[in-house]
């Protein structure tokens, strides 16, 4: 039927109902397909990378990334090499896997379409205890001073160089030195979609343990905490663990910073904060700086935001948009065109 033959048949009801139609599919609030894909059969194989030989694992998590992390299966598989039967899976959709071995967790990132090879190869790896080849090989050190307290975040990079690759798992656990009297530290950890969070109750020697898996390679974590603010206080920065290149950032710029061998790097105070770069610290020992106020309020800068850049990053809501490569029908474009037209058609109806 013609276009102009399907308006005339047409109750102004009906015209609505088209119209509101179109706009709902025009702003995408009913889906077009369902994010799941078809299913397929899928086979992993678990390697242990410290030892190169088969291995396996406690239990196995996939998750797929649409607007929220949907699960799709949970399971503690049995041997080294084993199939899990009709997973949906897109081609073009962004999935996580988790691994638990050891109750150490390891994590990919992986495309639907990766999950057609066979088998898929995890590698985990063995655990050990000790520090000998743990380092802190960076850490930016953001403080801000409010009316009576000082807010510190440590965003730090731990990186394990063992070698055989191993994860480094419990006590002695890295051990960051911290402000007399700091309290409220919240440790913000994890590779995966979803990082872990642990509030650190108990801060034995002023120290912080960072107790979590140290899994070969670079583990990013945050530390925040909070200490009561006092003029010409003292802040150590050190750990049981070698410290690399640090920074330290702080906001407001009125604030006076003094230690030997920290250099400044913009004092300027233009944009609201103060940066300076401080040495390498060995492992077991400090260094110190100290800081006050001078006179005036100084401009304030916003350091301490929700997520950091790597979260945001890590967290933002997937789609399948980015790497799609149909277009698609671009509905929006065309919804006010047909509404428009129709509105037009029962207006010459009610005219004739």
């Amino acid at each position: 039927m013609p276009f102009h033959s399907l308006t005339r048949c047409m109750t102004p009801a009906g015209t609505f109902l088209l119209a509101f139609s179109l706009m709902v599919m025009g702003t995408g609030l009913v889906p077009a397909q369902s994010f799941k894909g078809n299913s397929i059969d899928l086979q992993f194989e678990i390697i242990n990378a410290t030892t190169d030989q088969p291995g396996s694992i406690d239990r196995l998590i996939l998750q797929q990334a649409t607007i929220r992390l949907e699960p799709i299966f949970d399971i503690r598989p049995t041997g080294s090499l084993f199939d899990v039967p009709n997973v949906p899976m897109d081609d073009r959709g962004k999935y996580f896997l988790t691994a638990w071995c050891q109750e150490v967790p390891y994590y990919w990132s992986l495309r639907g379409r990766n999950f057609k090879e066979k088998p898929v190869k995890l590698h985990v790896f063995d655990t050990v205890s000790g520090l000998a080849d743990v380092a802190i090989v960076a850490m930016d050190l953001l403080v801000r001073k409010t009316q009576s307290l000082l807010e510190l975040e440590y965003l730090i990079q731990v990186e394990n160089l063992a070698r055989p690759q191993v994860t480094v798992v419990g006590e002695p656990y890295v051990s960051l030195t911290l402000p007399a009297g700091a309290r409220n530290a919240t440790l913000i950890a994890g590779n995966g979609p979803e990082p872990v969070e642990l509030e650190i109750s108990s801060l034995p020697g002023g120290r912080a343990n960072l107790a979590v898996p140290m899994t070969t390679g670079r583990n990013p974590m945050r530390l925040k905490t909070t200490v009561e603010w006092s003029e010409g206080m003292i802040i150590p920065v050190g750990a049981n663990v070698p410290i690399g290149g640090w920074s330290l950032v702080a906001t407001p710029a009125n604030l006076d910073i003094q230690a030997f061998d920290l250099v400044p790097t913009d004092i300027t105070g233009e944009h609201g904060h103060l940066r300076f770069k401080g040495p390498s610290v060995a492992a077991d020992e400090s260094f110190s700086f100290h800081m006050a106020t001078i006179s005036g309020t100084g401009q304030e800068e916003e350091l301490f935001t929700q997520t950091t850049a790597q979260e945001d990053e890590a967290t933002e809501e997937p789609t399948n948009r980015a790497e799609d490569d149909d277009d698609g029908f671009p509905f929006v474009t065309l919804t006010p065109i047909l509404v428009i037209i129709i509105v037009l058609a029962v207006r010459r109806r009610r005219q004739s």
